[in-house]
């Protein structure tokens, strides 16, 4: 999965800010699947809010890095394993 696939999967969840943290539900029809929620921790939540600010992955580590203490190596493997994350919840629906 890419930063646009995300972008075309966000309408398929539905999303609350908890504390912190971005709980993300999955939405089978009208219905959310709260069996299959999902928590996202503050870089997670970061990456959600932002992809439509990026069109790649190397833009989202730029901002990242930006908004964050990280290098862009440690950023890329953040945005690599969210998104590989995010690929795997949504295959399961």
């Amino acid at each position: 999965m890419d930063i646009r696939q995300l972008n075309d999967i966000k309408p398929r969840f539905v999303t609350r800010t908890v504390g912190d943290e971005l709980v993300i539900v999955p939405l089978s029809g009208n219905v959310a699947q709260m069996n299959r929620l999902f928590t996202l921790n503050e870089t997670g939540k970061f990456i959600w809010d932002n992809s439509e600010k990026c069109t790649d992955t190397e833009s989202m580590v730029v901002l990242l890095t930006e908004n964050f203490d990280v290098q862009p190596d440690a950023a890329l493997t953040d945005v690599e394993a969210f998104l590989e994350k995010m690929e795997m919840l949504y295959s399961d629906k």
